[in-house]
């Protein structure tokens, strides 16, 4: 079924012209109504940091993003999840995490979480509404047949199931099963160019599909990008882009990263550096060898950063080149805060989070950093200067879990060269994107012949194009997450938190933070307003856990 703000149009369409049935609208007529609606240019980074882009203060060159996020509005108070899965369940179904996932076994022993099929997903929802769904990249939401792209929503689709992977093809799992589908069916080396290089792949892919699209329907397309989620690898020819340029060091570029993203505009106006406490231990006390390391790889990170936006670019340049820009909506964001891995750069350490399967013949010397055979991340230093001054990073919902760089770009609507402080979640994207199709969600009702559940999230649409002042009222905007047995919830300006610093197990006692006057987290108002903690903690209890 078409839902009902489409079946609204072509009601208005039949009175306006007399009709007195909707079989008298002519083909033209309902094709005109189809026109009027934008397409979609849905685009996700990986593991990108809040300061890593231009426009959010970084020294990265990232010009076509730069240029997007200025004429567009940016948002400095998106709220994702902890990891890359997480948010990925979050803005799909619009639910919360802990209910929408389900875990199975698989017979690989890959992390096999699915998006359960009670929940109406983004991609099958615009293509009920008419429109062409494509998808190039990540999907993390499901291995088993019936849950992944194809079967959910998407006419078009090359992608990876897992988590993450190698960048080249000649260190994909043994075998056919490279844990990539194209179009439903699994991916096999052989069908790939001999120069694969997945991130290229994944445009050429999308750009593949975008030429093919017959005028006269409106397309979703949705790319989230691995880049620059680790192993940290890139062609040959842009390997040294960047060699040297971070021999400063992280606390320097931290300091530099503030200072340009508060000139910018991007950070909330209480933020500071003063009571700013990193994880990491100060730069200048590492080892020549540990500072060659790191600087080398955070060098290959930037170039990672600059081939993912000039791959945007090319997008970018075929919407323009092919009329379709000024009616496109481009929504582009991070999946959370910045990597914290210290995986190949210090051996010493040990290494944070998950990662893909490795090869046998791992060489993460520091003369192979970036090749095929290497495996590192950029480290917990340089990770936290893209984060600061919010707290902490990916894998924590602390502020630099959680907060995501994004911006919104649609000119007919969308007013350019300003900074959103309103509260968004991941929550909000589902139904945003519903309301700039002219649909809705169907709701807790039966939808494609299975039952499904309601959304949580509201639509951010009235707010990015002027209409309103926020996307919630205060009390709406109430979203909570759950993480090692602890957990987070955020109501209006506040927020209770209880979980342990990265690295340690249990929780603590509720920690309560006013995020708009003390973004960095570092004043706790527990013991000044203890009746408000306990009715968060206790929401939480009921609704979030």
């Amino acid at each position: 079924m078409k839902f009902f703000k489409r079946l609204g149009l072509l009601t208005l369409l039949v009175i306006a012209t007399g009709c007195s049935e909707i079989e008298q609208a002519t083909p033209e007529m309902v094709e005109a109504v189809a026109d009027s609606r934008p397409n979609i240019l849905f685009i996700v980074a990986d593991d990108l940091g809040f300061t890593d882009i231009g426009a959010f203060g970084g020294e990265i060159p990232t010009p076509n993003l730069d240029e997007l996020a200025m004429e567009g509005l940016r948002l400095n108070n998106l709220h994702t999840a902890a990891a890359c899965q997480s948010v990925r369940t979050m803005f799909m179904s619009s639910n919360g995490v802990s209910v929408a996932l389900e875990m199975r076994p698989s017979p690989n022993n890959q992390r096999n979480n699915l998006l359960k099929l009670e929940y109406a997903i983004i991609p099958e929802l615009l293509q009920e509404a008419g429109y062409a769904t494509y998808m190039t990249g990540k999907w993390d939401l499901g291995l088993d047949e019936g849950y992944t792209p194809a079967t959910r929503g998407f006419d078009r689709s090359f992608v990876m199931l897992h988590g993450s992977s190698s960048y080249f093809a000649e260190t994909f799992l043994v075998g056919d099963d490279l844990g990539f589908q194209d179009d439903g069916r699994p991916a096999n080396v052989k069908d790939l160019p001999e120069d694969f290089y997945v991130t290229e792949y994944y445009t050429d892919k999308m750009l593949e599909y975008l030429q093919s699209h017959e005028d006269g329907q409106p397309w979703f397309a949705y790319m989230p990008y691995t880049s620059p989620h680790w192993p940290l690898q890139l062609p040959d020819d842009w390997l040294d882009r960047h060699e040297g340029a971070y021999d400063m060091g992280y606390d320097k570029l931290r300091e530099q990263r503030y200072a340009s993203a508060m000139q910018a505009g991007v950070l909330p106006v209480n933020s500071s550096l003063e009571d700013f406490e990193p994880l990491t231990e100060p730069w200048d006390n590492l080892s020549n060898e540990e500072k060659a390391r790191y600087s080398r790889a955070q060098g290959l990170y930037a170039g990672m950063v600059e081939y993912l936006d000039m791959s945007i670019g090319r997008v970018i340049s075929y919407l323009e080149e092919s009329g379709q820009m000024d009616n496109t909506v481009i929504v582009f964001m991070s999946d959370h805060g910045a990597s914290s891995g210290e995986h190949g750069v210090n051996t010493g350490r040990v290494p944070q989070g998950g990662g893909p399967p490795m090869p046998d013949n791992v060489d993460n010397s520091y003369d192979n950093f970036g090749k095929v055979n290497s495996f590192v991340d950029h480290g917990r230093g340089f990770g936290e200067s893209a984060s600061a001054p919010f707290k902490n990073l990916k894998g924590t919902i602390d502020e630099g879990g959680l907060r995501a760089a994004a911006f919104v770009h649609y000119p007919a609507a969308v007013a350019g060269g300003g900074v959103s402080s309103a509260f968004m979640s991941g929550l909000d994207l589902l139904p945003t994107f519903m309301e700039i199709a002219e649909t809705e969600h169907p709701g807790a009702s039966t939808f494609r012949g299975r039952e499904v559940k309601g959304i949580l999230g509201t639509s951010a649409w009235a707010h990015l194009t002027g209409q309103a002042e926020t996307v919630h009222s205060d009390t709406s905007n109430t979203v909570g997450w759950t993480r090692g047995g602890g957990g987070v919830l955020i109501r209006g300006d506040y927020k209770a938190i209880n979980t342990v610093p990265p690295g340690q197990r249990g929780t603590t006692d509720w920690r309560l933070y006013n995020i708009v006057a003390d973004p960095g987290e570092h004043r706790d108002l527990a013991v000044e307003q203890p009746e408000l903690v306990a009715e968060l903690a206790m929401e939480w209890e009921l609704n979030w856990k």
